[in-house]
């Protein structure tokens, strides 16, 4: 029988500057002050994911060599400029893995008619999808919703961001730790936890109480030893 072993691939964020007439005033005049605004994709084991508005999360070949190849250039959208490309760290997950992550994000919230360019756009899906490759299982121990990619770059989606606090929210804005745990697959599963639960803190405090009676009532039977032995003198 033969067993396929386990490879480890790179996730990678391809980003590029959107052009067009509503975001040249961000990427021109406010990008040099991180609002710049950006489109980006993940490349994973041969393939390059993205999501869109009416299209939702597709997919096609990564391109060779990367970079500023002409093969590269190809894959930047309509008045786009390639910026750069960032390995965002490691995964173990293999295709058919890659393939059930995407179906449960588009199952849940990345859908083409989800689109939203401040609440739940291109890098919002770029985030949530590279946490659920990397991170994994290890989703499940972390519940205080803090975890990061600390190489994805902060400035991708500050623009987004920045227009969601302000009040531009549609009620369906991404919360990227907990759709990266749903795109995982641990949704409503439950991790190791090393904190004792209330009841284990209760049953600890019993049980400490317990022992402190004994150990009362073991110096009461020594000084009544003690006693008896004096009086017996």
């Amino acid at each position: 029988q033969h067993q396929q072993a386990q490879s480890s691939s790179t996730p990678a964020l391809a980003s590029q500057p959107q052009r067009s007439a509503f975001s040249n005033f961000f990427s021109g005049v406010l990008a040099p002050l991180g609002f710049g605004a950006y489109h980006t994709s993940i490349d994973v084991r041969g393939f390059r994911y993205q999501f869109g508005a009416g299209l939702g999360i597709t997919r096609a070949s990564s391109p060779e060599g990367g970079g500023e190849t002409a093969e590269s250039l190809r894959y930047v959208p309509p008045n786009g400029a390639y910026r750069e490309s960032i390995i965002l760290g490691q995964t173990w997950c293999e295709r058919g893995d890659i393939n059930a992550i995407i179906q449960r994000m588009r199952d849940d919230k990345f859908r083409g008619d989800g689109y939203h360019l401040a609440n739940r756009n291109c890098n919002h899906f770029s985030e949530t999808f590279a946490m659920a490759l990397i991170f994994g299982n290890d989703l499940l121990e972390n519940t205080s919703g803090t975890q990061k990619l600390d190489k994805f770059p902060a400035w991708v989606n500050r623009l987004a961001r920045t227009g969601t606090s302000m009040g531009i929210d549609d009620g369906n804005s991404c919360d990227v730790v907990a759709e990266a745990r749903a795109a995982a697959g641990l949704k409503g599963k439950v991790g190791w936890s090393l904190a004792p639960s209330s009841s284990q803190n209760n049953g600890n405090g019993a049980s400490a109480a317990k022992r402190s009676q004994k150990k009362e009532l073991t110096e009461k039977q020594k000084a009544a030893l003690a006693k008896l032995k004096k009086n017996a003198r």
